[in-house]
């Protein structure tokens, strides 16, 4: 009986072998199509893709996947960008040593995913700061104005977002990786919480060289004057009844403020400024009339301000003046903070703005005006600041 029986009891075992291998290798291939259609669903987001590079990215990602797994499959890509979505599906010819003796249909092995684009927004602000109480903060009858656009904080933190003392946000999205926290405020929309975190979209972005001096400790506080682009060591200081134009061209504030103060004026299109060093910080106070629009082209694209990654100063960017109306551009401040604190409006006259601070504190009184008019400037939106869209997986 035993060797009769010793057959089925080996085909069995054999069975149950060849089944596991079956499970191991379709939760192996599944995730590598989960993780790829994911991906591939992000790039598509972006306003630089092609379904080449795509499907490039995609067939990357997954080679580095399969290799992992000690897996070999073929994939097929397929990207449908009227409805938003990128599939990925893996197919794997594996012949089981028992199974198909039965005719089971277990080969080839099979998984599938698709991405879909969800949610479109524009984003308008992005504090990055990923677990600290308080990264977005507005107080004191503070108020956003972002109708067509996103406002982010990517903390964890159950005070993540902060909103309080009849302080307001219009937008079209608001979202909190952790909690929002707050008494006597008001949104149009309600805010949204253990929100996926944001990838900063600018983290690629390269700096500019940083050449020699050009000019030293530069400050006017009379008359009119007109900047040329170059690096100013020690810092720009414009202050007093002083008129400035920047002309085109970027500009490295090195070792020092980028002060604008009193009731001085500053005009300048197609600019963009790189702050880097110690106490290379923006600050516009007083009555400062500001007026600036940023970089169209060259290693500043879509920027009007830029601080140095490896800045880490307790000491915040401050706009704090009674007449900065125009901001056109993207503010990248990605490890520094940025406090906005006039009593009055900000920014109300750009084609779009759109703000990324490590953390964020808008407070007594301003106006914040955050536009999304991309096509009334030549100023190019980066991507990920055009889109934020957030990828819902399917299999």
């Amino acid at each position: 009986m035993l060797a009769l029986a010793a057959p089925v009891l080996l085909g069995g075992a054999g069975m149950a072998v060849d089944f596991g291998t079956y499970t191991m290798k379709a939760n192996a291939l599944q995730a590598a199509a989960d993780e790829a259609a994911t991906a591939g669903t992000r790039e598509l987001a972006l306003t630089s893709s092609t379904d080449t590079s795509i499907t490039a990215s995609v067939t990357n990602l997954l080679n580095s996947n399969l290799q992992q797994n000690d897996a070999s499959a073929t994939p097929t890509v397929t990207i449908n960008r009227a409805k938003g979505t990128v599939t990925v599906r893996l197919s794997e010819a594996w012949t089981p040593v028992f199974a198909h003796f039965l005719n089971a249909g277990i080969t080839p092995v099979i998984a599938s995913a698709t991405g879909m684009l969800q949610g479109e927004s524009r984003l308008c602000i992005l504090a990055l700061h990923g677990s600290d109480p308080f990264t977005f903060n507005m107080m004191k009858n503070a108020h956003v104005q972002a109708a067509t656009c996103s406002v982010y904080s990517n903390s964890t933190s159950g005070q993540g977002m902060t909103l309080q003392n009849a302080s307001s946000i219009n937008a079209a999205v608001i979202c909190s990786a952790g909690g929002v926290i707050g008494t006597g405020y008001s949104t149009s929309v309600k805010p949204q919480t253990d929100c996926q975190p944001l990838a900063d979209p600018l983290a690629g972005r390269a700096a500019p060289a940083v050449g020699a001096c050009t000019a030293t400790n530069f400050k006017v506080t009379t008359g009119a004057v007109s900047l040329s682009p170059g690096v100013y060591c020690g810092g720009i200081n414009i202050s007093g009844t002083a008129i400035a134009s920047f002309n085109p061209g970027t500009y490295i504030i090195k070792d020092g403020f980028f002060y604008i103060g009193n009731s001085a004026q500053v005009t300048g299109t197609n600019v963009g400024f790189y702050l880097t060093g110690k106490n290379a910080l923006l600050w516009f106070l007083g009555t400062a009339s500001i007026n600036l629009s940023g970089a169209e082209s060259g290693p500043l694209a879509g920027l009007l301000f830029f601080g140095d990654r490896t800045m880490n100063s307790p000491i915040p960017h401050i706009i704090s003046a009674s007449n900065v109306h125009q901001l056109t551009g993207t503010i990248y401040f990605p490890s520094t903070n940025l406090w906005i604190d006039p009593n009055g409006n900000v920014a109300e006259a750009s084609a779009y703005t759109a703000i990324i601070a490590l953390h964020m504190v808008i407070d007594n009184g301003p106006n914040l005006v955050l536009n999304t008019n991309y096509g009334a400037t030549a100023v190019p939106v980066p991507d990920g600041v055009r889109s934020t869209s957030t990828v819902v997986l399917s299999n």
